[in-house]
């Protein structure tokens, strides 16, 4: 049965120029039981969409329809008034956001939260929903906050706060995109079951196309406002058919792409006589700068426990355990595992933003403690570049300040020159310089964080998460920015990663985390070919495509 049906949907926003159209009359169906992945990159507008359907978005003008299936009669959402829609909103349309942390009050225990939600008073059907959502220990989870659960067990909360209404529709956008992959297919397997028990239909928005697989129903390919491709999902991953589907497939990152240079989307979309025409591509070797058995960074025996005291007791908390790992020139290491395995631990380490509690770290032999100059060796680009960059600064002037830091005697013609280099570098404009961080995509934001750590020209650099938030296209130019700069800069990297497939593509050797012990580690190619522990083997099986 259909509860859902989008006619010729189509979002404008109205701008000093006029009207700039998002959405363009889109068509899309979401029937009781089933699960339609609706993928796209950013600005492709199938957030608008999703968030037009119950008219969430201030300033939005939507023509079309929206036809919803109540108990006994269809419902256009775009002409109902705004009595009925608040009752649809409340009782039959659930959404899941991408950040649960930011969606949950951290004020308010994870219980309380999910009481708000719940239909019937009563707090037994707390436990009763978090049960539904395969958390264990209900009673301390419904007694915390939120910044004491695990990313994970937020985003559960998150679903058992939009199951609690008993939904016939839920709107899932980009729900898994910030968790590792192993909670990221709990999630995802979570949810179908979900579907399938509870009769509810599931719009799930993501930018990952090959996450869908064996997921998601049915598939709808949305580019630049329009949906250009749908089908089944055997279909839609197995023989697509549009140009821009097909492109998205080829630029992803996998491990049968090592040694070559990722196609980009632009590379493969070309216009012919006014249509959109894929380019088939031309495998292109990676020329790499080899490691050599110079040892840049040894970490030997590292541990590190936090410590709780209270009136009764002393508590340990034990987050490493006896780390063993060498890091030649030229080499990139993979640090993969899920969250809470100790890989950022590992780097606030390194950085000497954390003390390790037990063993030492080598930098070219010598004990990194005694190393005074640090920062002008080893640098950090972090996941979030926006909150990586100062909103009041303009690029010119965040990059500029490094330079002044590391130097005060240079002339600020100087630092001009070296900024716009470094901009250039990057790949970005000379013309980029005056402007603020609000005014550059994510990736382009990402092209100047990685300018801002090549400032000081280190010899290592710790890439935390540096691609894992970032569309798929844009993965590609800058796992492939990573990969020139290496060459040119002869640079060392240690990319902490829960994506197994940018890890067997990019790294040279891996190392696999869980529970802050080293399960395994080694050449990529042994490593991916030949698994030794049942972890690596589950996370291979999770991951390559």
């Amino acid at each position: 049965m259909r509860i859902l049906s989008l006619n010729n949907l189509s979002v404008k926003f109205v701008q000093k120029e006029g009207y700039i159209e998002v959405v363009k009359g889109i068509d899309l169906a979401v029937h009781q039981g089933e699960i339609v992945g609706l993928i796209g990159e950013s600005g492709s507008g199938k957030s608008v969409a999703s968030q037009s359907i119950t008219q969430l978005i201030n300033g939005a003008i939507c023509s079309g329809e929206v036809i919803y299936k109540t108990d006994d009669k269809d419902i256009d959402l775009l002409t109902i008034n705004e009595k009925i829609l608040q009752e649809v909103r409340r009782n039959e349309i659930s959404y899941i956001f991408q950040e649960p942390m930011t969606a949950l009050n951290p004020l308010i225990t994870c219980g309380a939260q999910i009481l708000e939600s719940v239909k019937s008073s009563g707090e037994y059907l707390i436990e009763e929903l978090l049960q539904k959502v395969e958390l264990q220990d209900t009673h301390r989870i419904k007694n915390s906050y939120p910044h004491e659960l695990s990313g994970g067990q937020r985003q559960r909360i998150m679903i058992a706060m939009a199951l609690a209404k008993q939904p016939k529709l839920l709107i899932a956008d980009e729900p898994t995109t910030a968790l590792d992959i192993a909670i990221q297919n709990e999630i995802l397997c979570l949810l179908k079951k979900l579907s399938k028990d509870e009769h509810m239909g599931i719009l799930f928005i993501t930018h990952d196309l090959l996450s869908l697989k064996g997921f998601a129903d049915q598939i709808a390919v949305m580019f630049h406002g329009k949906i250009v491709e749908q089908g089944n999902t055997h279909q839609i991953l197995n023989h697509p058919k549009h140009p821009y589907t097909k492109a998205l497939i080829e630029s992803r990152a996998t491990y049968d792409k090592k040694g070559t240079i990722l196609h980009e989307i632009d590379d493969l979309l070309k216009e012919e006589n006014g249509r959109l025409v894929y380019n088939h591509p031309k495998t292109r070797p990676l020329v790499k700068h080899k490691s050599n058995n110079d040892t840049i960074l040894k970490l030997n025996q590292i541990g590190k426990y936090h410590q709780t005291k209270t009136l009764f007791s002393n508590l340990k908390n034990q987050v490493l355990d006896s780390i063993d790992i060498s890091i030649n020139q030229g080499d990139i290491i993979g640090l993969i595992g899920e969250s809470g395995s100790g890989k950022s631990t590992i780097a606030k380490i390194i950085l000497k933003l954390w003390k390790e509690t037990s063993g030492h770290i080598e930098w070219k032999g010598k004990n990194i403690k005694e190393i005074n100059d640090l920062p002008e060796k080893i640098q950090l680009v972090f996941q979030d570049p926006f909150s990586s960059l100062n909103p009041k600064h303009t690029i010119g002037q965040a990059i500029s300040e490094v330079f002044f830091a590391s130097n005060k005697l240079l002339k600020s013609s100087d630092i001009k020159i070296k900024t716009t280099n470094l901009l250039t570098t990057v790949g970005l404009d000379l013309n980029d310089y005056n402007k603020y961080p609000h005014q550059f995509s994510g990736g382009q934001r990402q092209r100047i964080c990685i300018a801002k750590a090549l400032a000081k020209n280190p010899q290592f650099i710790v890439l935390d998460e540096a691609v894992s938030a970032l569309d798929v296209s844009v993965q590609a130019k800058i796992i492939n920015l990573l990969n020139q700069l290496k060459n040119q800069k002869k640079l060392t990297y240690l990319l902490i990663s829960h994506d197994m497939n940018v890890v067997s593509y990019f790294c040279n050797k891996i190392v696999v985390l869980k529970n802050g012990c080293i399960v395994e580690s080694g050449n990529t190619d042994t490593l991916i070919n030949s698994p030794r522990s049942a972890y690596t083997k589950s996370l291979l099986g999770k991951s390559i495509n």
